[in-house]
């Protein structure tokens, strides 16, 4: 009998967290791996400390085969914190059914972190991985992050407050210059905290001129044109006299000089013609390592500039994560 596809949605809380032990081979026995293509995903690649998410599961199956119910009709996925095992989330179905080849298999399921782990708890570790046991390849981590939006910008000392950019290559801290561009430096300060930037790409990226990113149109599920978005606003030009040198840290806009919101630019070379046109507001105290790694990143032609930016693989801002010190 040949089993339909399907999109099935469960919600875990409190009756699904099991101890580890608890495991069944019935739940999580393995179905070959020459015998389906999977993956697992979820619907955030950044988690903020206290709130929930989804994974969905795909299985196409390339084989007959004889699956654990559960696959079908509840869920055994394991968790780990930075590696070490977790909780274990069971809603195991007794049985097996067999399904046939091309077949395709697809399940949602919600997770409620703040119901499975104490906020105190995820805040000591950076990242939460998952694995649907039994089926081959369907594993997916996300990066833990600290709920900041409590933070008040203006009692930050932003001479001395850092923002550190978590990407998909690597760290890059940041320190800023308020004295140069007071405005700019507390809205990119805030959007941090708020966990504006948090999950979006560098959509723009020319080895030795600079990378670009801070477009919510990035993330993933937007339906916007990368390049196009911006928090809603704009702000003020704040040009200055900082030098657009390698590792500085200016603000992108369009032709009109006050059009600046959200998106941004990190040199990865010297652009003199950029001076007191754009508002540097800031320069990478580490990670030049980084940025020359995405740099390196390989691009593609722009299908409407036809400029060679556009990243072929995804280069992630998985969050950015303020370092506040605060006023005295």
């Amino acid at each position: 009998m040949k089993f339909l596809p399907t999109l099935f949605t469960a919600v875990l809380g409190v009756a699904a967290l099991l101890p580890a032990q608890g495991e069944t081979q019935t739940a999580a026995a393995a179905i070959p791996e020459q015998a389906v293509e999977a993956k697992l995903v979820a619907s955030t690649e950044v988690l903020t400390v206290g709130s929930s998410f989804s994974i969905t599961l795909t299985v196409s199956f390339k084989e007959d085969v004889d699956v654990p119910a559960t696959m079908l009709a509840g869920h055994y996925v394991q968790t780990y914190l930075d590696g070490q095992r977790s909780v274990t989330l069971d809603h195991s179905v007794t049985g097996t059914v067999r399904i046939a080849a091309g077949t395709r298999l697809e399940r949602t399921v919600d997770v409620d972190a703040a119901t499975l782990w104490e906020s105190a708890q995820l805040e000591q570790h950076q990242v939460l991985g998952l694995d649907w046991a039994g089926v081959p390849g369907a594993t997916t981590t996300l990066r833990l992050v600290p709920d900041q939006t409590g933070l008040d910008v203006s009692m930050l000392d932003l001479s001395r407050t850092r923002v550190k950019l978590v990407t998909s290559k690597g760290e890059m801290v940041i320190g800023f210059r308020p004295d140069m561009a007071p405005n700019t430096v507390a809205n990119f300060v805030k959007l941090a905290k708020d966990g504006f930037y948090n999950g979006t790409r560098f959509h723009r990226i020319i080895r030795g001129f600079m990378i670009q990113g801070g477009d919510p149109n990035t993330k993933r599920g937007a339906t916007g044109t990368p390049g196009t978005g911006g928090p809603g606003y704009t702000i003020d030009a704040e040009f200055n006299e900082l030098r657009h040198v390698r590792g500085v840290l200016s603000m992108a806009r369009s032709r009109d000089p006050n059009s600046a919101g959200s998106q941004f630019f990190i040199m990865h070379g010297k652009a003199p013609a950029l001076d007191e046109h754009y508002t540097a507001f800031g320069q990478l105290e580490s990670g030049l390592d980084v940025l020359d790694s995405i740099a390196d990143t390989p691009v593609r032609l722009h299908p409407g500039s036809g400029e060679a930016s556009v990243p072929v693989e995804d280069v992630w801002v998985y969050a950015a994560v303020v370092e506040p010190v605060f006023k005295q």
